[in-house]
């Protein structure tokens, strides 16, 4: 069977784009050698190569969060097939080992051996080459079943709150990332020829962290048997075959790699507060707009998927602040509760189909005031939803990092942010609809059906149509004052609701019209039935959103 899901599995990713896998191997490659080069060049090479170990295993750790190369064979394809179920578990997770990915990260362990030559004297140089061989190939077993794991806990994430937690702290440091690595990747860019010529010598703690840790075992077991310390080499190397040995049993033989059956997300042991908050007294009105608004302030609470984009988007402001601290620059922390705010029009540019095909009932119950009550409900949700933790992120953050001076500039552009982005992501979740898996029955992060040119679109939308509150917000920081505060306040909240009721408006006119065309791209995408014929701004962003759809949706098939 293992042989049968290995050439399935090769013949899944013959079809996809070329580009793709051309990239892989390049950078692949091209890792694998700065390991080679950094252990034999660099006068540290033990503490370099403690580094680009730990580098290693974090990469094949978050690699599920970059690209969907790990759901190539999804253990949902074969549900219904007469496998036991374990059996499966442990075929799927032994055609991870043949591929481009763990080839070129066997190169790159191999630098063990460099390792070894470079640090053994005489006859220990062969002792110290056994364990750097022993040690490589059981470190390739643990990155590579711990990162199938982690994957599979991603899956997870649709069914449980703590899957739904491990993977919004992987987004958040990503989309962080993202927008200021550099804060962090420039000072360690220009401390690197220092750090490998002395390595941990000013942080000694470092070493020893990253020696404990599973990655640095193997360099620690050469480093013993260089010495000619053969217990301590033992040790190490029977420390790494059993965290090797638990990563494989866990990857292999938990549930988490068997196919899910069932529609079921986990039952919660009682209802959430925010839901308990709405219906123990009566908070909204009893309007068309106040059941869509509870509706979809429940859907924020309870959907695992939206609860996801609420922690990620919270995860990306506390890592954004970290960042800030480690490069130095504690004002950056202000800007945490604005990060949260800014994710507002990328988490909602795809409001209906994260719904799936919900929008049914919409078109069967279709009328003037039902489209303009889903519309302002879901801008209202989104507003509530993003901007209580922006708002509560910044006080946080002030408090603990005494910026207290930044704080009114920080609190008018979350307001601002926060009324823009919902408006543009109303707009685009009807112009760049995308299809998404029913709620009930996604199994995987990535099925919620998001497009990048829409979340590309909204966000350089939201950062233009802000513009009219920055020179003001800006005023503010470099020249605190009570009128000046004032003064930009008023424009955030002026501005903010503008263009709020303006793209609201231009949402609701939009379904009004395309209803039908609109709820087709949902349920019959790529048929062409989704489309509306029309050749204006809004059309053919339309258009490119639903081709973007679709590339994306063949490249993950």
């Amino acid at each position: 069977m293992v042989g049968t899901l290995i050439r399935l599995r090769f013949a899944i990713q013959r079809h996809t784009p070329g580009w793709k896998r051309l990239l892989g191997l390049v950078l692949g490659i091209g890792a694998a050698l700065l390991t080679w080069a950094a252990t034999l060049i660099a006068p540290a090479g033990g503490d370099v190569l403690l580094l680009v170990l730990a580098g290693w295993l974090a990469g094949w750790l978050v690699g599920p969060v970059l690209s969907s190369g790990a759901a190539v064979l999804r253990p949902e394809y074969f549900a219904l097939l007469p496998l036991e179920r374990r059996r499966l578990g442990a075929g799927l997770l032994a055609s991870v080992f043949v591929g481009v990915g763990a080839a070129v990260t066997a190169g790159g362990l191999l630098a063990l051996v460099g390792h070894a030559i470079v640090v053994a004297d005489g006859p220990a140089v062969v002792a110290a080459v056994a364990a750097a061989l022993l040690g490589a190939t059981l470190l390739l077993v643990l990155v590579v079943s711990l990162s199938r794991a982690v994957y599979a806990v991603l899956g997870a994430a649709m069914r449980t709150r703590l899957g739904v937690e491990v993977a919004a702290v992987q987004y958040g440091l990503l989309i962080a990332t993202l927008f200021a690595g550099w804060l962090v990747v420039s000072p360690v860019v220009g401390a690197t020829p220092v750090f490998l010529r002395d390595g941990f010598a000013a942080v000694p703690v470092a070493a020893s962290v990253l020696g404990w840790a599973p990655s640095g075992w193997p360099v620690r077991a050469v480093e013993a048997a260089a010495d000619g310390r053969w217990p301590a080499a033992l040790g190490w190397l029977g420390m790494l075959a059993a965290a090797a040995a638990a990563a494989l049993c866990v990857a292999a033989a938990v549930a988490l790699l068997t196919p899910h059956v069932g529609d079921r997300t986990a039952r919660r042991a009682r209802r959430p507060l925010g839901s308990r908050v709405l219906t123990g007294s009566r908070v909204l009105p009893a309007t068309p707009l106040g059941a869509v608004a509870g509706k979809e302030l429940r859907a924020w609470w309870r959907d695992p998927w939206r609860s996801l984009e609420v922690r990620s988007a919270i995860w990306f402001g506390v890592f954004l602040a970290v960042f800030g601290v480690l490069a130095g620059m504690p004002r950056v922390t202000a800007l945490s509760g604005v990060a949260v705010a800014l994710m507002v029009a990328l988490s909602g540019a795809n409001l209906f189909g994260q719904d799936g095909t919900a929008l049914w009932q919409l078109v069967v119950g279709q009328s003037p005031a039902a489209v303009r009550a889903d519309i302002r409900g879901r801008q209202v949700g989104l507003v509530v939803s993003m901007g209580v933790p922006a708002v509560l992120l910044a006080l946080v953050m002030a408090l603990l990092t005494g910026t207290w001076a930044l704080l009114p500039a920080a609190l008018s552009a979350i307001v601002v942010v926060v009324l823009v982005g919902s408006g543009v992501a109303v707009v685009m979740s009807v112009v760049g609809v995308t299809p998404g898996v029913d709620p009930h029955r996604r199994v995987n992060a990535t099925d919620a059906g998001e497009n990048n040119l829409s979340i590309q679109v909204a966000l350089w939308a939201t950062l233009l149509l802000v513009s009219p509150t920055v020179v003001p917000a800006v005023l503010l920081v470099s020249d605190p004052g009570v009128g000046l505060a004032v003064l930009t306040a008023t424009t955030a909240v002026v501005n903010g609701v503008a263009v709020a009721w303006l793209g609201g408006a231009v949402a609701i006119h939009r379904l009004t019209h395309h209803l039908p065309e609109t709820f087709a791209r949902l349920r019959y995408p790529g048929t062409g039935a989704g489309t509306t014929g029309g050749s204006g701004v809004l059309d053919r962003l339309s258009g490119h959103a639903e081709k973007e759809a679709l590339t994306a949706a063949a490249g993950r098939r």
